[in-house]
C-alpha cells in the first residue's frame, strides 16, 4: 500500500524527483541545485540560476511503500503448498468457513510482524513516488 508523506516535500521535472526535503523551500532550493549539476548555471550570490528561464517547479508530498500481508492469502498459502498429501484429502473442511473479522485480524497481526521484521534487518523499501504536484513560482521562495 502507498502512504502520503505530507511532512515531506519533492520536486518533480517529468519521470524524476527530487529527494524528499522537510519544506516547499527546501524542495525547490534542491531543484535549483539539481538545475545546477545538470547545466552548470548557478547565480552564488543567491543560490539562483538567474541565466534559465525556469519560473516554475512542481512539488508535491512523496509516497511511500508499507507492505501489508494477506490473511487470506497466507490462509490459501498453507492449503495449497503446506498441507501434508496424507491428510489433505480428509481436510476438505479445514480453513472453509474462516470469518471476515478473524481473517482482518490475521492480515493485521502477519502485517505487524512483516513490518518488524522488515524494518528489524533493514529490508524496508525506501524508495518514494510523487503522484500529484502543484506548480510553484520560485521567485517566491528564492530571492533572485
Amino acid at each position: 500500500m502507498l502512504v502520503k508523506d505530507e511532512t515531506k516535500y519533492c520536486w518533480c521535472e517529468d519521470e524524476v524527483a527530487g529527494e524528499p526535503q522537510n519544506s516547499i523551500k527546501d524542495a525547490i532550493q534542491d531543484y535549483l541545485e539539481y538545475q545546477k549539476d545538470l547545466f552548470g548555471v548557478y547565480d552564488s550570490d543567491h543560490g539562483y540560476f538567474g541565466e534559465c528561464d525556469v519560473e516554475v517547479v512542481r512539488v508535491g508530498h512523496p509516497y511511500y511503500y508499507v507492505p501489508e500481508v494477506d490473511g487470506e492469502r497466507a490462509i490459501w498459502n498453507v492449503l495449497d503448498y503446506n498441507l501434508d498429501d496424507e491428510i489433505a484429502e480428509y481436510s476438505d473442511d479445514y480453513m472453509k468457513d474462516v470469518k471476515n473479522e478473524h481473517m482482518d485480524e490475521l492480515s493485521e497481526e502477519l502485517t505487524k510482524v512483516f513490518q518488524a521484521w522488515e524494518k528489524r534487518h533493514g529490508y524496508e523499501n525506501k524508495s518514494w513516488v510523487v503522484q500529484e504536484t502543484k506548480t510553484y513560482r520560485i521567485e517566491d521562495y528564492v530571492k533572485e
